[in-house]
């Protein structure tokens, strides 16, 4: 129960903050706009103002602001259609921009609720490990990571867990500040039984979660999670990440029912990561999709001719259904990972 409470309220903020980002851009840029809803299917509640209709619909699957010809062609002056093209764009991509700024958000609340902020300095160094053997000591603060598969520059811990991410178990050299010189050196991670994973072996130091430093950390967490979702599209479509790595609806409630065990401050966590995949996801050039609608918008730029709405709405139909088949895809495959069927 309480699940399914987490999961409805995480939906409709993510929705309602993204469908708000299309409806203020749209009113500032005095296009009409007819509805702006949350949730599908039969109407519970809404009222009238200004020429808008606000309802809440019954299905929290999604939501919609209903603008005057935003998929066709309309006379009316003030209609989507008819306004320039870098009005149409900001309101386009400003649902997008809202949930990467509402992750950025919950990032803030989640490390301010933090004792300590993971650093980029050294804390400590395992007796006998990687590091120690490549002659790093408590106080060094790491600044880049160059290995074979992946190279970055390190302001804090963040940016390590990304490189490790990418590099996988390879072996890197690792640069880092000690009194004010600069000292490299090779490291090749050694598998620890205990941990059952390869490991370089140290701690990180915290820095102390001012708020100066938790917006800096907010920011740098939030780039990791838009770095993330382009890593992984990368790697679906070099064949690096299976499908079966994606999550879909069923498998997103069942990571938000393990964060619910953690407490508040993990949903949070996770409410944030998701918020800013569905802005980036938002944005890839596929028809149905915000960015499909760029794409679609640059073009008409290039050919300094709008193209037919009739061609537009189908382009958007199949790239609708086969959007819908991906996530039918993706679907079944959580529910076979979760019920082990």
């Amino acid at each position: 129960m309480i699940t399914a409470i987490w999961t409805i309220v995480i939906f409709c903020v993510l929705v309602a903050i993204h469908e708000f980002g299309h409806f203020i851009t749209a009113k500032l840029s005095g296009i009409t706009v007819h509805e702006f809803a949350i949730g599908m299917g039969p109407k519970l509640v809404g009222f009238e103002k200004g020429g808008t209709k606000y309802t809440l619909r019954l299905l929290p699957i999604g939501g919609y602001c209903q603008m005057e010809g935003k998929d066709g062609e309309s006379g009316d002056e003030n209609a989507f259609c008819n306004k320039p093209a870098w009005k149409r764009l900001i309101v386009l991509v400003a649902g997008a921009a809202m949930n990467i700024l509402l992750g950025f958000v919950l990032y803030c609340i989640v490390m301010g609720s933090m004792q300590g902020l993971p650093s980029n300095q050294i804390q400590t160094v395992t007796e006998n490990s990687a590091m120690a053997d490549a002659g790093f000591l408590p106080g060094d603060r790491i600044v880049c990571a160059q290995g074979e598969q992946a190279s970055e520059t390190i302001r804090n811990y963040i940016d390590f867990q990304y490189f490790l991410m990418r590099n996988g178990t390879g072996p890197a050299t690792i640069t880092a500040e000690r009194d004010g010189e600069t000292i490299s050196a090779y490291v090749q991670p050694r598998y620890d039984e205990a941990e059952g994973r390869y490991l370089y072996g140290f701690a990180a130091a915290y820095d102390a979660p001012t708020v100066g430093n938790v917006i800096k950390y907010a920011y740098w967490q939030s780039c990791f999670a838009v770095k993330m979702v382009i890593y992984s599209i990368g790697g679906l479509i070099t064949g690096q990440v299976p499908l079966s790595a994606l999550s879909g609806p069923v498998g997103i409630v069942d990571q938000i029912n393990q964060s619910a065990k953690l407490g508040v401050t993990a949903v949070l966590e996770l409410s944030a990561l998701i918020s800013i995949n569905l802005g980036v996801a938002n944005l890839l050039p596929i028809p149905a999709l915000d960015g499909g609608r760029v794409l679609f918008l640059l073009i008409e730029k290039i050919r300094r001719k709008k193209m037919k709405p009739e061609h537009e709405g189908v382009i958007n139909f199949v790239g609708f259904a086969l959007l819908m088949l991906l996530i039918v895809f993706v679907t079944f495959g959580d529910v076979r990972r979760i019920f082990g069927g």
